[in-house]
């Protein structure tokens, strides 16, 4: 098969049952939105090895975050939600807060029913060393992490 100009052998597709989330991340200005986003899916290429894979979604303009600062949008995926959960606290940890002006947001909108929810606060907040701050917005509970 040939698809705009390329060569494509037709020989078989796998395809497996994952488990996925979506995370906005936003910084001062996209350079440093794109550091955190890199950092933290850096050596995802496969659940083989990695632990899960992930990447770079699109860029996010200020009016498509909910902190009205530019970011991007990633995507993670693994075999199940214990490594999963697993890997993004891991992730968001040592990439995302450890980079100047980053924050973290779900990417991903619903109800309970439609989407489970993953608790990072509970573990993440610690990295603030007792200057964590816990906000109500609109219904939802936020870490500010210094």
């Amino acid at each position: 098969m040939i698809i705009n100009g390329v060569h494509i052998d037709e020989t078989f597709a796998e395809a497996f049952n994952m488990r996925g989330t979506r995370v906005i991340i936003t910084a001062q200005n996209l350079k440093w939105a794109y550091n955190a986003a890199n950092a933290m899916t850096g050596f995802a290429t496969s659940v083989i090895g990695c632990g899960v894979e992930a990447g770079i979604e699109k860029e996010l303009t200020p009016d498509q975050t909910p902190d009205g600062r530019p970011g991007v949008a990633i995507l993670m995926f693994a075999m199940g939600s214990a490594v999963l959960m697993k890997q993004l606290e891991t992730r968001m940890g040592q990439c995302v807060l450890t980079c100047p002006t980053a924050a973290a947001f779900s990417g991903i909108e619903g109800s309970k029913e439609e989407v489970t929810p993953i608790s990072l606060g509970k573990n993440l907040r610690f990295f603030g060393d007792g200057f964590q701050i816990s906000k109500q917005f609109g219904g939802k509970r936020y870490w500010r992490v210094p």
